[in-house]
């Protein structure tokens, strides 16, 4: 007579046990992890970066607060909950806007967490539906990155100068036109 298994060895067990283990710490790792693009993006192409958030049809803000350690991004001005590191800790960030003769350091209004907690904001950077974003020059570590109205990759100079020079030239050869 054929003895008939009613149960699963210890030996099956551990190995299904095993399986499950590897799987879970797999997946759970995956999930857990910032994708390499939210962990880091390049200055010279953060405009790029919100717009393909955005798509063609949201408002993507980013809002840099405490000193620049931490930029959220917000949609629709709706808090993503995502976070980009874009800038080195206690490193200084400037930003400037050119009104057409000369470059004019910006001051952005606080960011409003709730309506008892607001945060002071060193970088802000808006890219709208329609493929626009703010013209800014930004200054950080010895660098100038020049994040003009339409959306492309940014330009990067060695000092403001050399960046509010740029923008005065292309102011003359707009009006010589």
């Amino acid at each position: 007579m054929p003895r008939v298994r009613g149960a699963f060895t210890l030996f099956e067990l551990l190995l299904v046990l095993l399986l499950i283990v590897i799987s879970y710490g797999l997946f759970a790792q995956n999930f857990s992890m910032k994708s390499p693009e939210e962990e880091s993006v390049k200055l010279e192409k953060l405009n790029l970066y919100l717009a393909k958030i955005g798509g063609d049809k949201n408002l993507v803000s980013l809002r840099c607060i405490d000193n620049c350690n931490e930029c959220k991004v917000l949609v629709e001005g709706n808090d993503t909950d995502m976070t980009l590191n874009i800038f080195e800790k206690d490193n200084k960030v400037n930003a400037y806007r050119f009104d057409g003769k000369r470059l004019e350091k910006v001051e952005f209004d606080d960011y409003y967490i709730n309506e008892y907690k607001r945060e002071k904001v060193c970088f802000r950077m808006d890219v709208y539906p329609n493929g626009s974003s703010d013209e800014l020059v930004l200054e950080y570590k010895n660098r100038a990155y020049l994040f003009e109205n339409y959306i492309n990759e940014g330009r990067v100079f060695d000092t403001v100068a050399n960046a509010q020079d740029f923008l005065e030239k292309r102011q003359l050869e707009i009006k010589g036109r």
